[in-house]
């Protein structure tokens, strides 16, 4: 008996890439700087994004420039928690239930740009499903990839989940007010392991609370956008 295997996976994903590459080439071409934003549950991706939205807005009046117009798509399994979040900090945000999916592709994040209505940012972020193994495979069209790491969840999670370290340009730590309380979290370890995988991974230690590495994820994010839309 004759036997086929038929590559499916590796033709989804080829299709959603061709997508991606489209909707990143569009986005560039306005102006809008795309960036995804994954983590595990937990890991603080919403509170984070918040302070980075202070921060940006602060920078920006300290500039003397308006305030930067942002999106934000906020997936989740179920509820708008999140979404409401960001809209009560003056944010324009679409939620996106992906209704059990693990991931996000680009048939979601393009119907929740739809959502916006024609609405034109000069940053857009995606808050990824709170997961670190299936968004890892998935372009989402962004221009920039960055994963949050919690100090609560351990350094160990570069052994356990190395294809999401592998994929991202930055590794965010966050909750790093907790590090006097988690002696086991071997900071050195993770980025000698991290970088292992990822030569070009940048690395900051943030705290949300403190306010600790937000100032300059929000500059190297700034130089990523400079270097990256049309001017």
């Amino acid at each position: 008996m004759e036997r086929r295997m038929l590559e499916v996976k590796r033709g989804v994903l080829a299709a959603n890439d061709e997508v991606a590459d489209g909707f990143r080439r569009q986005r560039r071409e306005e102006g809008t700087f795309f960036v995804d934003v994954m983590a595990s549950p937990g890991a603080g991706k919403t509170t984070l994004l918040l302070a980075l939205v202070e921060k940006l807005r602060a920078r920006a009046g300290r500039a003397g420039a308006p305030a930067p117009a942002l999106g934000v798509i906020e997936a989740d399994l179920e509820s708008d928690v999140d979404a409401r979040k960001i809209k009560e900090a003056g944010v324009a945000s679409v939620e996106l239930n992906t209704r059990g999916v693990c991931h996000v592709e680009m048939g979601m994040v393009e119907m929740a740009f739809e959502a916006f209505g024609g609405a034109s940012f000069e940053w857009l972020f995606l808050e990824n499903i709170g997961n670190l193994v299936c968004p890892a495979e998935f372009d989402t069209g962004a221009h920039c990839r960055v994963m949050l790491l919690s100090v609560p969840e351990g350094w160990d999670k570069v052994v356990k989940y190395p294809p999401m370290f592998a994929v991202v340009d930055a590794l965010i730590v966050t909750k790093s007010d907790y590090l006097p309380l988690n002696p086991d979290f071997d900071l050195a370890a993770l980025e000698e392991r991290a970088r292992a995988l990822n030569p070009r991974l940048e690395v900051f230690v943030t705290s949300a609370r403190t306010g600790e590495g937000v100032e300059e994820l929000a500059l190297w994010l700034e130089d990523r956008r400079g270097a990256c839309v049309a001017r």
